[in-house]
């Protein structure tokens, strides 16, 4: 159940108008990671998810960014100023020519998509999506910091930017609940789980924790072991229920320099 509940959750204050900026702040209006794509997400991926705790903070987090987008369409309304009287240099004509109103677009003007929405159904999967969601529109609001002096406006942007930072650490402990579950239950079910492929040649192969330590197991030239890239045939220790059988050998039709 919604309502309409006329208080918004931060009173939009902008000094003067700026119809350039407007046009950069378009894209947390009706860009590929802007507000409505958070709405939009989060709530679909609630009507589809049984976990009642993970649904109700997808619920409340949705709720949270369509009041955000009310905010960045009130900022936009008024960044873009009286249109009464468009000057031919005035820099966001695509919206003045329609009465002035926020367009669902980014800031180059392509339209908003449903296609901008990721819902899979697997929590761990969902959930790391939002998270990294979250993270790209703080940056993005990072940068927009950068573009306006608008005293006001800046005000609005750090509260926004808090908040993604707010729900981004909700999607992360909310993810710590869900290991062993969903698609991360098949984590290190083969010996090529943690297997890292060299693929590169010349000086510079870098180390770190991404392919040392932690079970890691580093092919420092796949090519030559393999005789071309490593490919994903008979693991020597089948650990899981979806293991290639033992005995599969199809190197003759995948890999006919193979000759181990």
């Amino acid at each position: 159940m919604f309502k309409h509940v006329k208080d918004m959750e931060y009173t939009v204050h902008v000094d003067k108008p700026d119809p350039r900026f407007a046009i950069l702040l378009l894209e947390q209006f009706g860009g590929c990671d802007g507000e409505l794509t958070a709405a939009m997400q989060y709530f679909s991926q609630s009507v589809g998810c049984n976990d009642p705790k993970i649904r109700d903070m997808l619920q409340d987090i949705a709720a949270e960014e369509m009041s955000h987008l009310e905010m960045v369409g009130e900022a936009l309304g008024m960044l873009i100023g009286p249109v009464d009287n468009i000057p031919r240099d005035f820099p966001a004509n695509h919206m003045a020519l329609l009465g002035g109103g926020p367009l669902l677009i980014n800031s180059a003007g392509v339209p908003w998509t449903a296609g901008y929405v990721d819902s899979t159904g697997d929590l761990f999967t969902d959930l790391s999506t939002n998270a990294g969601g979250e993270l790209r529109a703080k940056l993005m609001y990072e940068r927009l910091l950068q573009q306006t002096d608008d005293a006001g406006v800046k005000d609005m942007v750090r509260f926004l930017l808090s908040r993604e930072e707010a729900h981004n650490f909700s999607f992360m402990q909310a993810i710590n609940t869900l290991v062993g579950s969903g698609v991360n239950k098949d984590f290190r079910d083969s010996d090529f789980s943690k297997k890292y492929m060299n693929m590169s040649t010349g000086a510079g192969d870098s180390r770190g924790p991404w392919n040392e330590g932690n079970g890691t197991s580093y092919e420092e030239n796949p090519n030559e072991k393999y005789g071309g890239p490593a490919q994903y045939g008979k693991d020597p220790q089948p650990a899981g229920t979806k293991e290639v059988a033992p005995g599969y050998n199809d190197h003759t039709r995948n890999n006919p320099q193979y000759t181990q």
